[in-house]
């Protein structure tokens, strides 16, 4: 169940998680966790506690992390989704934001979307609704992720603007609803085909993404066309899906 406690003043307060996950980020990592907004949000009646999931990174990141105060988590499994999926497993808040650890999402918007976590079971952070800082994306990357979230909503009749942002806000009930499977970079498509397949009501805000410091670890084509087709083998399985719960 999800935690509360109560301030002085008799509020109530809700726990909310920053979730990050990482891998080699130790020249992202600090600024990431500083720039969480705990005092705009302990304001808003959210006492906040960071997780980094960490995929056995090589280099220092799991130590300044621990030195930032977040709490860490090693994750044995390789893959960005095997992180969220164990976060999603082991942590629990009445809110969880999921945010990039290589400090191109604006984590400051935490206050925003939980706002809108009130009347919403998810928030992203969209990019291609907001503003691209020169450098940050390719010019073939956006056009993919263009493609890849027209994709989406074509697929699964919903609307969302960037399927493949990694900026996610959730309600602690709408996470008991994901049954997630990827393992890799599709687990932005698998969240979203996840909150299709259970009604989930989707909020989006514009939001500037920031350049990177170091190299991505995405291959546009390579993991745009992996997400593309785990997008298409989503909806033939949930379709196939439905149609064997009607013939029962």
């Amino acid at each position: 169940m999800p935690n509360t406690t109560t301030r002085e003043q008799g509020e109530e307060t809700k726990t909310l998680a920053i979730v990050i996950p990482t891998l080699n980020e130790e020249r992202s990592i600090g600024k990431v966790i500083d720039a969480v907004p705990v005092d705009d949000l302990l304001k808003s009646g959210l006492e906040t506690a960071v997780y980094v999931i960490d995929g056995q990174s090589t280099d220092h990141t799991r130590e300044i992390a621990a030195e930032k105060g977040a709490q860490v988590i090693l994750e044995e499994r390789q893959g960005k989704g095997s992180a969220i999926r164990t976060a999603f497993d082991r942590i629990t808040a009445d809110f969880a934001i999921m945010v990039d650890g290589d400090d191109t999402y604006p984590i400051e918007k935490a206050t925003e979307m939980t706002r809108l976590l009130a009347t919403h079971d998810v928030v992203i952070g969209s990019r291609l609704k907001g503003t691209i800082e020169p450098g940050a994306m390719t010019r073939l990357n956006v056009v993919g992720n263009v493609l890849l979230s027209l994709l989406a909503r074509v697929l699964f009749g919903v609307h969302i603007s960037d399927v493949c942002t990694g900026f996610w806000g959730y309600r602690s009930d709408a996470i008991r609803c994901l049954e997630l499977r990827a393992s890799g970079f599709e687990i932005e498509a698998d969240m979203f085909a996840e909150c299709v397949r259970n009604g989930l009501r989707i909020a989006e805000i514009p939001i500037t993404y920031r350049a990177r410091e170091d190299q991505p670890k995405l291959s546009s084509v390579r993991d745009g066309v992996k997400i593309g087709l785990f997008l298409c083998r989503r909806r033939l399985h949930d379709a196939m899906d439905g149609g064997r719960r009607e013939k029962r």
